[in-house]
């Protein structure tokens, strides 16, 4: 009896295509979740795993409650790099190998980080509404070029932001204590407590951990520029929505440019009331040729570790599961 792969993400519904056809000609029965929906709830996950070798997986809770009733799983691999939604410590209890596709969705996620930042510097979402109300007002806009962005987590997308605001004239200042990047690469390391004095922009591009958590809060707020931008393509929960709010409203900050949410979607959210914030519903990593480098590459992973290679640079649990194989017996 074939293996089988349950597909999650609803861009991938039903999409023929070359990751389709990696499973495919290496065996695999395919599935797909039912029902498709952006985000399945813990239940419906569940209703789905019966009888699943392995997952590509979208942000869909993977916790140590479900994965203690399947455990025929053996891979989890994740459409994207952030890995939040699965509970990594409990997957390795269980020999649950977990993938992501690392340097797949980088450009996808930088151009939405700049069209964010220009739609709030050109005006262009209230110039919209304002024109299809009948107006014609011509306010005077603010040139990116000359200002400072300072970028929080400098891996691959936060270099493809600053490549591009290289292109902008915009100066870079970066806190990563962990990048490496190229000799020729434009941004200037700093500290954090420097970034949030210095930058015009803040934009964030970090993991979501225990320890960046609220990274963006009342009292990092009160560290920042009057009218800065703070800009979120990462993770929600990176900021405190309720605090970005407060400021918005005081006018301490300038503007919020945001694609991920700390709950989505954001019902309720005082960030929906709150002015001169531009939203996009968590689409940042998913244009066409990043979803498509994406699934491949999720696919790729489950093929080599069912065919008894192990993509090291892929599995975020690799050092925690010395001598893995597919088979649970």
């Amino acid at each position: 009896m074939p293996a089988t792969v349950l597909i999650c993400p609803r861009v991938l519904d039903h999409t023929p295509g070359e990751h389709f056809d990696v499973l495919v000609q290496a065996g695999f029965s395919v599935r797909y979740a039912k029902p498709m929906k952006d985000l399945l709830s813990a239940e419906e996950l569940a209703a789905n795993l019966e009888k699943v070798d392995a997952v590509i997986a979208g942000s869909e809770p993977y916790t140590a409650e479900i994965l203690d009733r399947f455990p025929s799983l053996r891979v989890i691999s994740r459409v994207g790099v952030g890995y939040d939604s699965v509970d990594v410590e409990a997957a390795t209890k269980q020999g649950i190998a977990v993938a992501i596709t690392p340097g797949a969705n980088h450009d996808s996620v930088s151009e939405l980080t700049f069209a964010l930042m220009l739609a709030h510097y050109k005006r262009i979402v209230p110039s919209q509404v304002m024109m299809v109300s009948g107006g014609f007002d011509r306010k005077m806009t603010r040139p990116l070029r000359g200002q400072t962005l300072g970028l929080v987590g400098y891996g691959r997308i936060g270099q493809a932001v600053a490549r591009l605001a290289r292109a902008f004239q915009m100066r870079v200042i970066y806190y990563d204590p962990v990048a490496q990047p190229p000799a020729d690469d434009p941004g200037e390391s700093v500290s954090l407590d420097d970034l949030w004095k210095q930058s015009d922009v803040v934009s964030l591009h970090a993991p979501l951990v225990p320890e960046t958590k609220h990274l963006v809060r009342k009292e990092t707020i009160a560290k920042m520029k009057t009218g800065v931008l703070i800009i979120n393509t990462a993770r929600g929960a990176l900021i405190c929505e309720s605090d970005l709010a407060e400021g918005l409203k005081s006018g301490r900050v300038g503007g919020a440019c945001l694609d991920v949410f700390e709950k989505e979607p954001p019902t309720g959210s005082p960030i929906l009331t709150a002015p001169r914030v531009v939203m996009t519903p968590h689409v940042g990593g998913i244009d066409e040729e990043g979803v498509r480098q994406m699934a491949v590459m999720a696919c790729r992973s489950v093929v080599d570790l069912y065919q008894g290679r192990f993509p090291t640079d892929r599995i975020v649990n690799a050092a925690d599961l010395p001598g893995w194989t597919w088979s649970t017996e």
